[in-house]
């Protein structure tokens, strides 16, 4: 049974599945850096764990064509490490909290966690997914069955990646800078937000001399539930400040008639142009999603005659 795995066909396979899968992961770290707080380590953890589940995906359909079920046990067993990732991941940021002086808070957390957990499952999916093209082409001559095992395996990278990447600030809103102002009684605007006030002289005239503020407008109703959501603001000024270093203060407001969002602080890296395209990148977490089905009660199922 174990000389049949290993034939040169199955180990063609295999070699094939494990390259696609450790690839695929490889290509979606270039994402992370953002989020993730300790690279290059933090690269070396996921892409070793990203060649695991590559392994896993390619050798499952191989254990089951030698009918070697005691192979294919340990995909259940991976599944069960990847949601172990995501809790050491879950519990790390959370840790972490508690040095960051502008918190990521526990919906941008649980993003990333499960944003980790699911890039395992891409390597682990293409894998499978070029051995299984490799399987079902006819002939079994190694380098068509290679060729038609990347083909396959890429096709499922760009087809898994485009499925699970989400929208960003800017697809939702628009970004500009905003004017910082003082009236008389010493409150700090943001254009024509009042956001808080600022009684010591030397603060004003820190944020007049290099205070930036950027306001955030939604384009549509839908845009401004998910910006009212507190996790995603926090999200944002965590970026904000985790990104151009806060020298002091970072002050945030929302515009409860507009649905509009400002925050204001003194950075550390003063560049308004890169400022602004951090913010348009922040991810929309997936607690402030709602399908457009359930946010349309017209279109709901009725309940009368249930």
């Amino acid at each position: 049974m174990a000389q049949e795995l290993l034939s040169p066909e199955h180990l063609a396979m295999i070699t094939t599945g494990f390259v696609v899968g450790t690839f695929a992961r490889i290509i979606t770290l270039k994402e992370d850096y953002r989020q993730y707080p300790s690279y290059p380590n933090g690269f070396v953890i996921h892409i070793v764990t990203g060649a695991v589940a590559a392994a896993i995906g390619a050798v499952a359909i191989p254990a089951l064509v030698t009918k070697n079920f005691v192979g294919v046990s340990f995909l259940a067993l991976a599944i069960q490490q990847f949601r172990d990732v995501r809790r050491m991941e879950k519990v790390s940021l959370q840790e972490l909290e508690k040095s960051e002086f502008t918190p990521r808070g526990s919906a941008y957390i649980d993003g990333i966690a499960k944003t980790f957990e699911a890039r395992n499952y891409v390597a682990l999916l293409s894998a499978f997914l070029c051995v299984l093209a490799m399987l079902l082409l006819p002939g079994h001559r190694l380098l068509p069955d290679v060729t038609a095992g990347v083909v396959a395996g890429l096709l499922s990278i760009w087809l898994l990646r485009r499925y699970t990447k989400g929208k960003k600030v800017g697809d939702i809103a628009d970004i500009h800078i905003a004017k910082i102002t003082f009236d008389e009684k010493d409150k700090l605007y943001v254009d024509d937000i009042p956001v808080q006030n600022v009684g010591l002289p030397a603060a004003r005239e820190r944020f007049q001399q290099e205070g930036i503020a950027v306001m955030i407008t939604p384009r549509y109703a839908d845009g401004g539930i998910v910006l009212a959501n507190y996790g995603q603001r926090q999200a944002i000024v965590h970026e904000a400040a985790r990104t151009f270093g806060l020298k002091r203060y970072i002050y945030m407001r929302r515009d409860f008639n507009t649905g509009r969002i400002c925050f204001a602080m003194i950075p550390i890296r003063q560049d308004e142009a890169a400022l602004l395209k951090l913010v348009a990148q922040v991810p929309l977490l997936e607690s402030t999603k709602k399908s457009a089905r359930m946010r349309n009660p017209q279109l709901l199922p009725s309940e009368k005659g249930e």
